[in-house]
């Protein structure tokens, strides 16, 4: 039962000690045949991060916190045919950990007492109550969205892009005022 006990044990401490993980996720299903117009978003990917604990580890929970995203836009097509894309990366900084996520808790004490006297016969009357509750409320959670980081360019006609999450973008075909593509899930 010992040895159980420790196992249970160390398991959740080192779960506490696994390193705050940094995850991007497309929005977009892979293998669907898509048309946007332009200005229309041809990949939208959510970055994320790990909820930290008190420690700088990840948090046991599984939490996460936003940490920006990521928009690739379709803005037509080049004399030779290329396809003119937007990118737009957005960074957001936290400070979002375990102790910022908290539920909210508070302090409150009261008192109460009786006191009474009774005239034309022998009763005295006395008593007291005390109580109090206390619990902390969560530290302050800020995000500060950083400026876009926006960059333009060109993927050659008959080539493919790939996105930081490893999907790969095919275009199919692209035209002056919109383009069709298939986003397609990395090869393993």
């Amino acid at each position: 039962m010992r040895f159980y006990m420790m196992v249970v044990a160390s398991s959740a401490l080192l779960a506490g000690c696994a390193p705050i993980e940094h995850t991007q996720a497309i929005v977009e299903p892979a293998g669907q045949v898509r048309t946007v117009p332009v200005g229309g978003a041809v990949a939208s990917i959510n970055k994320q991060k790990n909820l930290p604990n008190v420690f700088g580890a990840s948090d046991i929970y599984g939490r996460r916190v936003d940490t920006g995203y990521i928009k690739i836009v379709y803005h037509g097509v080049t004399r030779d045919g290329g396809i003119l894309l937007r990118q737009t990366d957005v960074d957001i900084h936290s400070n979002a950990s375990v102790l910022t996520r908290m539920p909210s808790t508070y302090s409150e004490a009261s008192s109460a007492s009786i006191h009474g006297n009774a005239s034309g016969g022998q009763a005295t009357v006395t008593g007291s109550a005390h109580g109090s509750t206390f619990a902390m409320a969560p530290h302050a959670e800020t995000n500060v969205v950083l400026p876009p980081n926006v960059t333009e360019f060109v993927v050659p006609k008959g080539k493919t892009l790939t996105l930081s999450t490893g999907q790969v973008v095919e275009f199919i075909e692209a035209e002056s005022h919109q383009v069709s593509y298939r986003i397609v899930a990395p090869k393993r």
